[in-house]
């Protein structure tokens, strides 16, 4: 695409904040989901007040979750990973215009899916998951009693969508 250069590439969290602070762009890709970290937590840290990309979100997930911390953290668009190339090039070029890329589903999404940050806790949890801890054993890890395991998990089971802690465990991963 003649009209789109490519100015830097990071596959993680930590590589993409040292490009940034060295680079000068128009249009961040983000993947929400990286190596050591978030998409969500580069989002979160940059100023919003200061002069900088915009950007477009490119994620194998579109859960009303993820869309609403696009939306609220100022991404300018959403998109999945399964688009065609073409899609992704002209929603950058669209993006780099001042432009606005949510879709109306994107956006009632965003309204149901309330985003907020995993507390400290639901971060434990969702290591211990990943772990293969079982509810005893994340319980003793931690200090609580099973039924609040249980109860956590039963909400961050809801919250994503997700009917196993299985399920959970591989889409957090």
């Amino acid at each position: 695409q003649p009209t789109v250069e490519i100015v830097g590439v990071a596959a993680t969290l930590t590589e993409a904040r040292q490009v940034l602070a060295t680079t000068s762009c128009d249009v961040v890709l983000l993947d929400l989901r990286l190596p050591d970290g978030s998409g969500i937590d580069l989002l979160r840290s940059r100023d919003v007040d200061a002069p900088g990309p915009d950007y477009l979100i490119l994620s194998s997930f579109q859960t009303p979750e993820y869309v609403s911390a696009a939306v609220v953290l100022g991404a300018s668009g959403f998109l999945l990973k399964t688009v065609p190339a073409a899609e992704i090039l002209a929603a950058v070029t669209a993006i780099a215009d001042g432009r606005l890329l949510f879709t109306p589903d994107q956006l009632r999404a965003a309204r149901s899916g309330a985003w907020l940050p995993l507390t400290a806790r639901e971060h434990e949890i969702i290591a211990g998951l990943i772990a293969g801890r079982s509810h005893d054993e994340l319980a003793g890890d931690l200090h609580i009693s099973r039924k609040t395991v249980e109860a956590h998990i039963t909400r961050l089971l809801a919250r994503y969508g997700f009917l196993t802690r299985t399920e959970l465990a591989v889409h957090a991963d």
